[in-house]
């Protein structure tokens, strides 16, 4: 069977997480969600916590900004910041994953990053606003304000962290394969969506 790549990009409480996890487990193929910050921590050099602290966070935040305009006191070696030196530790396990061989990975621009790799199949997860907001409080444990915060906040963050890395617009259906409501479908029908789609 050839390599196959599965990239799943996913509003905030659309079961993205449970989703590629059941489609890696069909497939019998690794899945990668936060497990990508400990294979870039292991190839880096930089630490887990370091990584997940600009895991997926949007590069033109108000601190972010004024730090730049500060000489950038967070720079590293050449003036390249910690944020650039997070963002390619995490572009380079995307690669490495994908070098061993086919996978499942959740975010991280990762469409973006394989995209001239035959057997690439990229699929955009969405959800309507009232079974995001009941999904988010049962996983979480949140209040329903709680989760429509969390809600907004990390889509937020998610598309300008994508646009910021990939010059494209996140959630934008022309640049996926093909793109699901999963609260029409549920956690399980999506998933056999995307394995029929993909064994297709």
């Amino acid at each position: 069977m050839a390599e196959i790549y599965i990239t799943i990009g996913r509003q905030f409480g659309s079961g993205g997480r449970e989703i590629g996890r059941k489609v890696a487990e069909a497939l019998e193929i690794p899945y990668y969600d936060k497990e990508l910050l400990a294979v870039a921590a292991e190839e880096s050099g930089l630490s887990h916590q370091f990584l997940e602290s600009y895991d997926e966070k949007p590069t033109n935040s108000f601190f972010y900004s004024l730090v730049m305009g500060q000489q950038n006191l967070l720079s590293g070696p050449h003036g390249v910041t910690v944020e650039q030196l997070a963002a390619k530790a995490q572009r380079e396990a995307v690669q490495s994953v994908a070098d061993k061989g086919s996978c499942v990975i959740v975010g991280r621009c990762a469409d973006y990053l394989l995209r001239d790799r035959p057997g690439l199949v990229r699929v955009f997860l969405c959800a309507d606003w009232d079974w995001r907001v009941k999904h988010v409080m049962a996983r979480d444990g949140v209040t329903e304000k709680e989760a429509e915060e969390k809600m907004r906040k990390l889509d937020k963050a998610r598309a300008s962290y994508y646009a910021f890395h990939t010059d494209r617009k996140w959630s934008a259906a022309e640049t996926y394969d093909l793109c699901i409501n999963t609260s029409r479908k549920g956690i399980d029908g999506t998933a056999e969506t995307i394995l029929h789609f993909v064994q297709k």
